[in-house]
């Protein structure tokens, strides 16, 4: 996810035992097995290392076995999120030396990588951090023109929480059934009307059993300068992506944006409505802290994010082994830019968002020689299958990004201390997601920030009721379209674009 730091440094140490847990967790036997593939160097250096709070926290524990066999030294530098895109940006511009290795988002991979900071990965590394292993649609965000620059932290899919438990419930389904003439969805909500159903059922009412009677249907991320890019586009996919059209955000051979479509415009409406209706107060505005807390303290029963894995056993959950997971509701309705229409589907048409696409690492091209050797051996360590399971598998932030951490349940429910239950019906979603033919995958082209910008401006004077949607996304489409021109125009933008799809 964009991360929020959920651990902190000393929590962090208590989680893994401090330096020799984390020895034994990783297994420092890879460090001999990578020793024959990767070039090693012989003399100590010191790796400086930049990357944003509460994520180089883990990574620089994971390090202390690596660091204490060979000798070399680690200094980090810690910096937010636009400030690590900004300075890479800066410093390949002027030449001027930042940091061996970066920790950087993966959208911005178009602008760091087309502006030389980056490094391209030799082969021995590739081999040994076994790149095959990496799903294909992360390993596409780490790849450039049919070279790889980077290696994944951590891959980010949003999908949907749900109180399973509540769901199953014979008593509460009935009532569901005549309020709204279906059965409540064991599964959770499949389209956005059996979301918005659900949403509006349990509001109002003490399904919890608490004594009151705030109690609400649903929470999503909707706050300006946050998350709201995030919490609006994955409620917009199954609207607007239509399964024959790659496009989404722009028009592949235009260049136009399409975000003041009817598809946007209808699920922004619905997104309006939901969280002023069936959220907790300040449901226009929350923020990933507010959301966390609605849903570990068992006051919604519906939501979609990152992380909804790791709340089942955080602190002050009540929700242990209650939540279930699902691909992100679909649509029997798709806006089709290409006609100007509504296509209708017999089956219901997902488009599952690859919110945010993760995090990656990677080696500045302005590293000296000797130090990019080992900064090379020290990513070689950290991706390993077998370390970067332990990233992906424990409450870091992380979330899994290889075939191999798709298929072992057994982690996941040891490393957070979940049912393997739980943890197999999240690595279900989270399969299903990450192969979905129609998903979407987020914005990585120049400009990015910008068009964040104005996007969750007008998205947020709508949910403020400043404008109504049409308004506000008309405005956004104007914005969108003078950032394209600033950014080289709406071509040379859409060339970019189809390339970041594999188009």
């Amino acid at each position: 996810m964009p991360r929020m730091s959920k651990l902190s440094r000393r929590q962090f140490i208590g989680l893994t035992g401090g330096a020799a847990a984390g020895a034994a967790l990783l297994g420092v036997p890879g460090l001999r097995r990578l020793g024959a593939s990767v070039a090693r160097a012989q003399q100590p250096v010191t790796i400086r290392y930049i990357g944003r709070p509460g994520m180089t926290e883990p990574v620089e524990e994971q390090l202390k076995p690596w660091l204490e066999q060979t000798g070399h030294k680690l200094e980090i530098a810690q910096f937010g999120m636009q400030e690590i895109s900004d300075k890479i940006m800066q410093s390949a511009a002027t030449g001027t030396y930042l940091a061996d290795v970066y920790q950087f988002p993966s959208q911005i991979r178009a602008d760091v990588i087309n502006a030389g900071a980056l490094a391209e990965i030799p082969q021995a590394v590739l081999d040994a951090v076994q790149f095959d292993d990496i799903l294909p649609v992360f390993a596409r965000t780490l790849k450039w023109d049919g070279k790889v620059y980077a290696l994944p932290y951590d891959g980010d899919i949003h999908y949907v929480n749900y109180r399973k438990d509540l769901f199953s419930d014979p008593e509460l389904s009935a009532r569901f059934k005549e309020a709204y003439g279906y059965d409540l969805p064991p599964d959770g909500a499949s389209t956005w009307k059996q979301w918005r159903d659900i949403g509006e059922f349990f509001t109002g009412w003490d399904w919890n059993g608490n004594g009151e009677t705030d109690d609400f249907g649903l929470s999503v991320l909707s706050n300006r300068g946050g998350f709201l890019w995030w919490g609006f586009f994955s409620r917009a996919t199954a609207y607007a992506k239509h399964p024959d059209d790659p496009g989404f955000f722009l028009d592949l051979e235009t260049g136009d944006a399409r975000i003041s479509n009817p598809g946007f415009v209808r699920a922004l409406e619905e997104f309006a409505e939901e969280t002023q209706k069936w959220a907790p107060p300040g449901g226009t505005n929350t923020d990933y802290g507010a959301m966390w807390g609605a849903i570990v303290g068992g006051r919604v029963v519906e939501s979609y994010s990152w992380d909804g894995v790791a709340m089942d056993n955080a602190e002050g959950s009540v929700i242990q082994g209650k939540q279930g997971f699902s691909i992100l509701p679909g649509s029997n309705e798709v806006y089709n830019s290409k006609t100007g229409q509504w296509d209708t589907f017999e089956d219901v048409s997902f488009a599952p968002f690859h919110a945010f696409g993760g995090w990656s690492f990677a080696v500045s091209t302005l590293s000296q020689p000797e130090v990019a050797q080992v900064a090379w051996e020290m990513l070689s360590y950290l991706a390993a299958p077998e370390n970067s399971l332990w990233f992906v598998s424990h409450p870091t932030g992380a979330s899994p990004y290889r075939e191999s951490q798709l298929s072992n349940p057994a982690a996941f429910a040891e490393g957070l201390n979940i049912t393997e239950e739980t943890a197999q019906d999240y690595l279900d979603a989270a399969r299903e997601t990450l192969n979905h033919p129609n998903a979407v995958f987020d914005l990585a082209i120049p400009g990015f920030n910008q068009y964040r910008d104005a996007l969750e401006l007008g998205v947020s004077q709508a949910l403020a009721g400043e404008l109504t949607a049409q308004e506000a996304l008309d405005q956004v489409a104007v914005a969108w379209d003078e950032v394209s021109e600033r950014m080289g125009g709406k071509a040379s933008q859409a060339a970019l674009y189809a390339k970041t799809l594999g188009v």
